[in-house]
């Protein structure tokens, strides 16, 4: 059982993800959730915490603190714009959700985040699943550097090596949002499992599909297929085909099914100077530099096995 935290900042993708984690990971004994923190990303902080607590709700689960973090980047200023065109106003556009009865946590993230991953002298270690910017994490990083000890890996979405970003050419959102964070982050020494747009893209859930969730009797199935309608609508949209990807619940699938996936050990940095070129990820992906490896990045995903465990979440 992989004991796991989820820093995210809710939006679809993230939902969905938080879902996956809590009705197939639970269930099932493979995944143990000890909290879940918020990070302003795809859209501002107050409201990815009140659709992360509206999510579990939904889905039954009160028992998962959820602990609001950073409201903007560490060295800039908050860029959302993107989020809000795709996933609404509100980080969460389409369906209408009830409002939370869970409280948030009083602790901020970054303090619960330093307290939660400190090396306890035991062999237990977390796995910190990253969705969002990085910097709740690169923040606590910063000020509890020991902490590394006690993270068994980083499962993280974000970057875009070859396809190409979705923000600039260059840059995936997560990473362009907060490239100083991203860049404390791969270079931690922390073992970092990487999902990409390179993958993400590949495993895109189109229209028969969604339309079959949204026609479920079970509440939950309904709930993602009307998210899915939203979020699909929006890249028809923006990008031109109505389907999207499900960026974040492939880290939580590869945890469940660690053959989804497929990884290539590469180093991998992050651009933060140059504003043309700003969260790119730069991935030396045939070893030139000689540099050693720091990413796993995903490679190849099956993108069949994938859908079906998003529409098998009940």
């Amino acid at each position: 059982m992989d004991r796991i935290i989820i820093d995210c900042d809710p939006g679809h993708d993230d939902a969905i993800a938080i879902l996956l984690a809590v009705r197939n990971g639970v269930a099932s004994g493979k995944l143990d959730i000890r909290g879940i923190t918020t990070v302003a990303g795809n859209s501002e902080v107050d409201n990815t915490t009140r659709n992360a607590l509206k999510v579990l709700n939904f889905a039954g689960i009160h028992d998962i603190p959820v602990y609001k973090g950073c409201a903007k980047p560490m060295m800039r200023e908050l860029y959302y714009m993107t989020g809000a065109i795709i996933h609404g106003e509100d980080g969460l556009g389409g369906p209408s959700i009830s409002a939370p009865t869970q409280a948030q946590e009083k602790e901020h993230a970054v303090e619960y985040l330093t307290k939660a991953l400190r090396p306890n002298g035991s062999a237990d270690k977390t796995v910190v699943v990253a969705t969002g910017p990085l910097t709740n994490i690169a923040a606590a990083l910063t000020l509890a550097p020991e902490i590394i000890e006690g993270i068994e890996k980083f499962v993280i979405m974000g970057g875009a090596v070859i396809e190409p970003g979705n923000i600039t050419s260059a840059a995936e959102y997560n990473i362009y949002v907060d490239p100083e964070a991203a860049k404390a982050v791969f270079n931690s020494g922390v073992p970092i499992y990487l999902h990409s747009l390179d993958v993400t893209m590949k495993a895109l859930i189109f229209e028969p599909d969604i339309i079959e969730l949204m026609e479920s009797d079970n509440p939950l199935q309904k709930l993602i297929g009307d998210l899915l309608m939203f979020f699909a609508g929006t890249h028809e949209q923006h990008f031109g085909i109505k389907a999207c990807p499900i960026h974040d619940a492939l880290c939580i699938a590869s945890l469940l099914e660690p053959d989804i996936v497929k990884y290539r050990h590469v180093h991998c940095d992050v651009s933060v100077n140059d504003e043309l070129t700003r969260g790119e990820t730069v991935a030396d992906l045939w070893g030139i530099t000689g540099k050693e490896p720091n990413v796993h990045l995903a490679s190849e995903v099956d993108s069949d096995a994938f859908i079906s465990m998003i529409k098998g979440i009940k």
